[in-house]
């Protein structure tokens, strides 16, 4: 069989084929220039497939750069019931899953940019509707994008976001009180609020947010970008005297100290964590790295491997001996 399709639904149909155990012998992914060949801007392949009377079913598919070429560049597949990216990283690195001690966060959801991300002028901040109010700082925090995250080795804030909340569902009445200014700016903006499609803010207080918690607010964070084809684990720390948040195509690990996130950091930014991530992710996905992904690698497992358990082991202690039992419990839920 032999067809031209969207990679992404290459490796469908193949999983498809896999998981219900399907007579497929060899398959092969030729990759394809369709903007070149089609002018279209999409990933796509020339996916060739054997059929096969063996009882013994060929789970793997080997990709090729283009139509000609007769070398591979990797092989994915179909590995304890899931699709593998890359099969040689996976079956390197595997014993690396699973049981992590720390946990992976996602950014702030407001899905209101044009009202809830800002710029700091001289004499106020602006939003995207170029309107310029004066506000109180009290819940406006310098922010950093899957942009900023994934383009700069130390990245700097150049936007602020109001944040509206510190707990998903946390009453917002209470900002007319605290700060008049900022109620008075949100409620004269409500038509964009009602706007927002997502469900996640039915039933919710007015000017909710979601994505939001304690561990929005850590001082520090090792973060990266979501969105883009490359993994960075970036450092993150306060800016301004505030500590910085993320928006939601940002994921991140909240750390209490410059020194646990730069230790972090250099683990994640590691070889071995990189041929690991490898044997996950597939880059023409539209998110590529999802928080599933990342948290399928045990960091105190990468630890043991480098050498470096004891320092990780030092950095939880003193994390769950300073910590509320709130805190304690997220550490390692």
């Amino acid at each position: 069989m032999a067809m031209l399709c969207k990679t992404i639904v290459a490796r469908k149909v193949l999983a498809h084929a896999w998981k219900r155990n399907l007579p497929l012998g060899r398959s092969r992914l030729h990759l394809i220039d369709a903007k070149e060949a089609f002018d279209a801007s999409v990933d796509a392949c020339l996916l060739l497939c054997d059929a096969t009377t063996s009882e013994r079913q060929d789970q793997t598919c080997q990709v090729y750069k283009g139509i000609s070429e007769d070398v591979y560049q990797t092989t994915f597949g179909y590995r304890n019931n899931r699709l593998i990216a890359d099969i040689e990283c996976y079956e390197r690195w595997k014993h690396l899953e699973d049981g992590n001690a720390y946990r992976w966060r996602s950014g702030i959801k407001h899905d209101c940019s044009k009202v809830m991300e800002l710029r700091k002028e001289q004499h106020g901040f602006s939003n995207k509707l170029g309107e310029l109010f004066d506000l109180e700082a009290t819940y406006v925090y310098p922010m950093l994008k899957s942009s900023d995250i994934a383009r700069k080795e130390t990245p700097q804030p150049s936007r602020w976001m109001l944040v509206t909340q510190r707990n998903v569902g946390e009453d917002t009445a209470t900002i007319k009180y605290i700060a008049p200014k900022t109620w008075s700016y949100l409620t004269s903006h409500s038509e964009f609020f009602g706007r927002r499609k997502s469900s996640v803010y039915e039933g919710k207080p007015r000017f909710s947010i979601f994505g939001v918690g304690e561990y929005t607010f850590a001082p520090w964070k090792v973060a990266v970008s979501g969105l883009y084809k490359k993994l960075h684990f970036a450092v993150v720390g306060p800016y301004a005297e505030k500590p910085v948040v993320l928006d939601d195509t940002c994921y991140f690990i909240p750390c209490q100290s410059g020194e646990e996130a730069q230790y972090l950091s250099g683990l994640l930014n590691s070889e071995i964590a990189e041929e690991f991530f490898r044997s996950f992710i597939f880059w023409d996905a539209k998110r590529p790295i999802t928080i599933s992904v990342l948290e399928r690698l045990s960091l105190m497992a990468l630890a043991r491997e480098l050498g470096t358990e004891d320092i990780m082991k030092g950095f939880l202690s003193a994390e769950e001996s300073s910590a509320s039992p709130h805190r304690q419990l997220a550490l390692f839920e």
